[in-house]
């Protein structure tokens, strides 16, 4: 029934009982056209809410920012920079370390340093002999090098000795020793996002910590991958039970959100723990964090106090940095809690106690002391163990395909999505990739660029045209693929990447602007030395690389 017929009718009416029945449809009509139609913007408009926006800003709107953010919270963030050194702990040649090369020269990266090169790593009971523990060592030696006229530079640590998920995929040992990262993104949007990530955590702290973000000096300037599950660590220890609740819309996974419901029962929760495959932030945070980091390894046990008796926390968790990564994050996400307490007072409007969460189906109605048995911690004065550790929730910057296989998949954002993505699992996420690039990848140089002087670039050569790996629960398109899931997709999956089919004329141009600089482009430094692309990736890989021999 027309609105304007129910007010006609209510004018009209002389009955009382009439005039509540007719408003009492009028509204119900609203609510059901409200719902009908808002369903899908309504979760677009709530995720926006919390997600750091993706628009790339003007220069002065930049500015703006960059004045605003230094005042939040009474909190001095770093000046930004757009310099940014990659770091890649590698210690032999093999193809998948040649995949992360190729398309980090190809969309423009600089030249990575490689960490721990030709080392070898041979203590039978640690993970890859060693190397996830040297990662910790070298990347400080690396920092600690660096002058303090860089310390506000950012500095990126990508994992090239694969991921530690030993424990969601027990397979072949060795398909976790060698790199699995992707670039599919420009720096530009990388460093524009690192931004723009931090300034939204950083308001979300405010709201979260209240007035003891000003009193203590809290800030996120540090980012790591974010997964769904807290691995390797043990769940009753301090690097588990006291991490805060994800900002992912509580209902992603529609009613299944954060229940043990799905493909396995960690696929239907929201991202909320640490990642180590790849790091970034100011090279003086990074060289404070590593220095705590390092520490922990030094002062390791070879059987920890807290193990649940199956002894799967000794040494180190078997040689993962991934568990002293966690360790930290929540000993760091503890004591924010005691800060909070300390400063709370009752009537503020920020800082109020959390509601309760859940860990993995455990109740956890006390993040300092959870009825359940668990690792004590001490609460500390001050601030020790505050390092600006925070996660990349919304996989701005890298999506992790473990326990996410149908969260993302390659689609054309100039055709339906649901045209390409066909038939899903009944545990998969309700589908929300829309056809639209965000603005800071669209606004980067384009994808062929370096073919474009040639004139043989694809005639379908924008950002629209190409096949781009995409969250498609949350409309995301990241920067890197972190294939720590299922191994098998650095090779299958690896013409899909945008870049692969035109590999061998885009690796050319690359090679061309090397010959040209005298060394720095398509290869890797290490200690200072430059190993040129034809010595890290001889023509042997070709077959695989380039898939056109």
């Amino acid at each position: 029934m027309p609105l304007g017929v129910i007010w006609e009718m209510i004018l009209r009416s002389n009955s009382r009982s009439n005039l509540v029945l007719l408003v009492s449809i009028g509204l119900g009509l609203v609510l059901i056209l409200g719902y009908l139609f808002s369903s899908h913007d309504a979760f677009r408009e709530r995720l926006q809410g919390v997600a750091p926006s993706l628009s790339k800003p003007s220069s002065d709107a930049q500015a703006s920012e960059d004045e605003a953010s230094e005042s939040l919270g009474g909190v001095v963030s770093p000046p930004r920079t757009d310099k940014l050194h990659v770091l890649l702990p590698a210690s032999n040649p093999e193809v998948n370390l040649c995949k992360t090369l190729m398309s980090a020269s190809i969309l423009g990266y600089p030249t990575p340093t490689l960490i721990a090169w030709n080392e070898t790593f041979d203590t039978s009971y640690l993970l890859g002999g060693g190397s996830h523990v040297a990662k910790i060592t070298k990347v400080l030696e690396y920092l600690e090098a660096m002058p303090s006229s860089q310390d506000n530079e950012l500095v990126l640590m990508m994992d090239a000795y694969g991921a530690f998920n030993l424990y969601d995929n027990p397979g072949n040992k060795a398909t976790h020793m060698e790199a699995d990262i992707w670039f599919q993104l420009r720096p530009e949007t990388f460093i524009d996002r690192y931004y723009s990530i931090n300034k939204a955590a950083n308001k979300r702290l405010q709201k979260r910590l209240g007035s003891a973000v000003e009193a203590e000096g809290v800030q996120q300037t540090i980012i790591f991958g974010a997964g769904k599950r807290c691995a390797p660590n043990q769940v009753h220890t301090v690097a588990c039970y006291p991490i805060p609740e994800s900002p992912l819309p509580a209902d992603l996974y529609g009613a299944n959100t954060d229940t043990i419901m799905g493909r396995n029962k960690y696929t239907s929760l929201r991202q909320r723990y640490l990642n180590s495959g790849y790091i970034i932030g100011p090279v003086s945070d990074m060289r404070k964090m590593f220095r705590r980091a390092q520490e922990k390894v030094d002062a390791i046990k070879d059987q920890v106090d807290w193990d649940n008796g199956s002894h799967g926390s000794d040494f180190m968790y078997h040689g993962s940095d991934q568990s002293i990564f966690n360790s930290m994050l929540g000993e760091q996400e503890f004591q924010r809690e005691v800060m909070r307490r300390r400063h709370y007072k009752s009537g503020d409007t920020n800082g109020k106690p959390p509601p309760p969460t859940y860990l993995e189906g455990t109740l956890i109605d006390d993040p300092l002391n959870p009825s359940f048995t668990h690792e004590p911690m001490e609460h500390k004065a001050g601030k020790p163990d505050e390092f600006g550790m925070g996660l990349d929730y919304f996989s701005e910057l890298g999506q992790q395909t473990v326990n996410a296989e149908e969260d993302a998949t390659w689609i054309k954002h100039t055709v339906e999505p649901e045209n390409q993505i066909g038939e899903r699992h009944i545990f998969a996420c309700p589908l929300r990739a829309t056809k639209k690039i965000p603005k800071d990848i669209g606004s980067s140089r384009q994808p062929f660029e370096l073919m474009a002087e040639t004139g043989e670039a694809p005639a379908e050569s924008s950002w629209d045209d190409i096949m781009l790996y995409t969250n498609i629960c949350m409309d995301q398109i990241p920067v890197m693929i972190h294939h720590n899931g299922d191994k098998g997709a650095r090779e299958y999956a690896w013409p899909n990447l945008w870049l692969q089919p035109h590999a061998r004329k885009l690796m050319d141009q690359v090679l061309m602007q090397e010959q040209s600089s005298n060394g720095g482009a398509g290869g890797a430094f290490t200690e200072g030395n430059y190993i040129s692309w034809p010595e890290l990736c001889p023509r042997e890989m070709d077959a695989e690389l380039f898939r056109d021999v």
